[in-house]
This record gives structure tokens, sequence and C-alpha cells, in this order.
């Protein structure tokens, strides 16, 4: 291909920066998949929803930026993008009714086509969106290791849309490696499940519980995992909203944790941090 001289390049910016908005896209336009909020999902007045999901154009390429309209393209707002191509859009509705949102993406200063329209319910019952499960609600993350030494219960806080199963968890260790209490807590801090993990070489964890514990909508449950000596992954201002993610409603601040020997009910909170550990839910026994 036959390089551009230095003075083109130098219009093609000057162009760019005096036109401003981009142009269309002819050809390669990104494409959406949205994970929050799931098809027929229902948020109060006043509920911040976080809508997340990710754009790519084609072959994985992730998008150089992405849009959201709540009024049909008459206003445009710039969802936080990461570099792997996922993005998140906090959107606080401030009355009842149906909202709908498309997006918008670019890449190179092209814009990309408008993507169909996804609705969600405000203030009004909502539907259930078909899921396959097992099903997990995990988002893309960007986790550190915290080389706290105390002993500490780390979990999640959530809910669900129809009855099943808590049927296991997976989770990222940090430089503790070692044997872990896995627990899950009903409401009121009732512990519905425990039991012990051994020692691991890598930072992933997938574990079965077993039994199920059964799971009942409109109820809070935690899903956590004991170290006795620290040592975990965090990543904060992760759930500064809601998740719709069928069949998973989790809420602001859910990343929950508690400080001492041997651990407990987690409840306490910190700058809408994540601790890496997922729930997996089964609609049907066994």
């Amino acid at each position: 291909m036959r390089r551009l001289s230095r003075w083109m390049i130098v219009l093609a910016v000057v162009s760019l920066a005096v036109f401003g908005a981009p142009t269309a896209m002819a050809s390669n336009p990104p494409w959406h998949v949205v994970y929050s909020p799931s098809v027929g999902a229902s948020a109060g007045v006043g509920e911040p929803v976080l809508i997340t999901g990710y754009s790519y154009v084609g072959e994985g390429t992730p998008a150089h930026g992405v849009e959201l309209t709540f009024d049909d393209g008459v206003t445009w707002a710039e969802a936080d993008l990461s570099s792997n191509g996922s993005w998140r859009y906090l959107f606080t509705p401030m009355r009842s009714g149906d909202v709908t949102f498309r997006m918008r993406g670019w890449y190179n200063g092209a814009l990309g086509d408008i993507s169909p329209p996804r609705t969600f319910h405000v203030g009004t019952p909502g539907s259930l969106a078909p899921i396959s499960c097992p099903c997990t609600f995990r988002e893309s993350e960007f986790p550190h290791d915290d080389i706290d030494p105390l002993p500490v219960e780390l979990g999640v806080r959530f809910a669900v849309d129809r009855p099943g199963w808590l049927n296991g968890v997976t989770f990222r260790r940090g430089p503790y490696r070692g044997p872990v209490t896995i627990r899950v807590w009903g409401p009121g801090g009732t512990l519905l499940h425990e039991h012990v993990e051994p020692s691991v070489t890598s930072s992933y964890t997938s574990a079965a519980i077993t039994p199920p514990v059964q799971a009942q909508p409109g109820t809070d449950y935690v899903v956590s995992y004991y170290t006795p000596e620290g040592g975990y992954q965090a990543s904060e201002d992760f759930y500064t909203g809601t998740l719709f993610h069928a069949p998973y409603i989790v809420r602001a601040d859910a990343g929950v944790y508690r400080y001492g020997e041997g651990g407990g009910f987690p409840t306490d909170t910190w700058n809408h941090s994540n601790y890496t550990i997922y729930p997996s839910f089964t609609s049907q026994q066994g």
C-alpha cells in the first residue's frame, strides 16, 4: 500500500479537528452486545441502572467509542469504554414508564449504524427474559491483587428474578492460594451452605454448591468465601448501580466483606468494590 505523504496526514488531522463529528462508516460498523439490562427488566424510579455491553468492529477489534441515545438520536451520551471493547453507562430514571435506548459506535473517526432499540421498565412490572443455564452475571473486570494480610470474608449480594437453585460459585484469588471456606447466606445472615475448598496453584477457583441451595425471587442472597490471610483480588467503582442480567438483580454496593477470624456474614462495603466472586444459578435442580 502506498504511504500517505506527511502533508496528507496533517490535512486529515486538521480536517478532523475543524469539522469535528465523525463521518458515516461505509463498512465494518461496530456491532453491539448488551449485557445489562436484560429484556423485560424493571427498575425503580430513581434507581441507578448500569447499562453495560461490548462493541466490536469485526474479528474482535474493539470500537474506539460508544454513545447511547434515550431520545431516538436527538442527543447522545458517551459511555465509558475499556480497552477490551466493554463499556458501561450509569442511567438514573426519574419517572415511571418505559425507557428505550440505542447505541452507535465509532472506529477510526467513522460512525457506525445505530443499533436496534432496547427497552426496560421503570416503576412498572417487568417480564422474565429467556435464559440458558447454568447462569452467571460476570461482567468485564480489571481487578488487582490486594496485599491485605488480614482474615476476611468477601462476597457478593444479589437477588434472582425467578425460582431456581444456586449450584456453584467462581472467583479469582489474589496472592493467597491456601484453603478457603465457601458460604451461602440467606435473609438476615442465615447460613444456607458451607464447605472448605483446598489449596490451588492458579488464581481461578470454580466450586460446586452441593446440594444446590434453593433460591426464591425477591430475596437477597450472599455468596462468599473466607480467606484467613487476605490476599484477594478486588476492583473499585464497579457496582455503582443495578445490574439487571437475567436471572440476576445485582444492586449498587453488591460487593461486601467482613473482617475477623473465622469470617461471618459480610455486610460492609467499600467504594462500590467487586471481589471477583460470582454465583451460578440453574432453573432445574440436579
